[in-house]
């Protein structure tokens, strides 16, 4: 094999400075996979089998120089976390806003140099409960850029479907959400939350990401689907239990209910944090519901949606 096929075979992660993407690129380097990290400010610490970039991913001429050397894309960066990136419109978002969100942008920048450049493979983290009517509007954003993707013409597409990602650490926009709700004293308000919330371990993400890679096709296109959906979801009371019994290292009296769910409510705003773009744990909540989905636009007949479900152990996944 030549060394320009070798560099052919480099996979290009996007969102490389991220949780999620740290990780990625943590599991992939040893085992020996060559890797090329997208990072938008700058560079982090080196790492085995990992040639780092600076880039722009809103800038689509920035993207033509890391894609001449990979056949595949796997596009974990994202802005704006739980909230998207329109968390900070004043105004209701509308359809042809998200279609021109940065999120959508970035996107699209990927798939059109992905295409001009002939690459085979592109594996995209998007989230469960993926839905156009959504009335959440990150979830709206994910299904647009699913669309993207979906109707793109890279051969081989893959979408991951996630939902609260657990075991990246205590520095994560999910565990900062955390934080206003276990510093209630003396007793632990409970949210009246409908259950059917989605937890997802970065194990479970790694491990697909592993398979989707392994994966080649068998015609002459495919895109397939994968929800990484536990067979229990839990309730929203379930997981502040288990999340403030991690953080104290001890269980605490429960309030639940109606005044369990206004305390709940209160303490979020009484001990949150006063950055307007930090998110509170009942984004994740409204995020993370199971709901009926609408599929994307132009899903090709040969796709493949994948069920992948086990009971996760909160206690041991968080």
């Amino acid at each position: 094999m030549s060394m320009a096929q070798a560099a052919r075979r480099a996979a290009l992660i996007t969102g490389a400075a991220g949780n999620v993407g740290s990780r990625v690129i943590e599991h992939l380097s040893q085992s020996n996979k060559s890797l090329i990290g997208l990072y938008r400010n700058k560079l982090p610490a080196s790492h085995k089998n990992v040639l780092p970039l600076c880039c722009d991913l809103l800038s689509a001429e920035s993207l033509v120089a890391p894609l001449k050397s990979t056949d595949t894309v796997i596009h974990l960066a994202w802005q704006g976390g739980i909230l998207g990136s329109t968390a900070n419109t004043a105004q209701p978002v509308n359809e042809p806003d998200l279609k021109k969100s940065s999120n959508v942008v970035m996107t699209e920048n990927i798939v059109r140099a992905m295409e001009r450049a002939d690459a085979k493979k592109i594996i995209l983290l998007s989230w469960v409960g993926v839905d156009r009517r959504s009335p959440n509007a990150m979830l709206r954003e994910k299904y647009w850029t699913e669309n993207v993707v979906i109707n793109s013409s890279i051969p081989e597409k893959i979408i991951i479907r996630a939902g609260v990602i657990s075991g990246c650490g205590l520095d994560g926009e999910f565990y900062r959400a955390v934080g206003p709700v276990t510093r209630m004293p003396l007793v632990l308000p409970l949210p009246k939350q409908r259950d059917g919330l989605v937890l997802t371990t970065i194990q479970d993400v790694l491990w697909a990401v592993d398979e989707a890679l392994k994966l080649t096709a068998q015609k002459e296109q495919f895109c397939r689907i994968v929800d990484l959906a536990s067979t229990a979801p839990m309730s929203g009371a379930d997981l502040v239990r288990a999340l403030d019994s991690k953080i104290r290292g001890k269980k605490r009296l429960t309030l639940g209910g109606f005044l369990g769910d206004v305390l709940f409510r209160w303490t979020e705003q009484k001990f949150g944090t006063a950055k307007n773009d930090e998110p509170r744990l009942t984004n994740f909540f409204d995020a993370s519901t199971l709901i009926g989905r609408v599929p994307a636009e132009g899903l090709p007949p040969q796709t493949t949606g994948l069920q992948i479900g086990h009971k996760v152990d909160i206690t041991s996944a968080l």
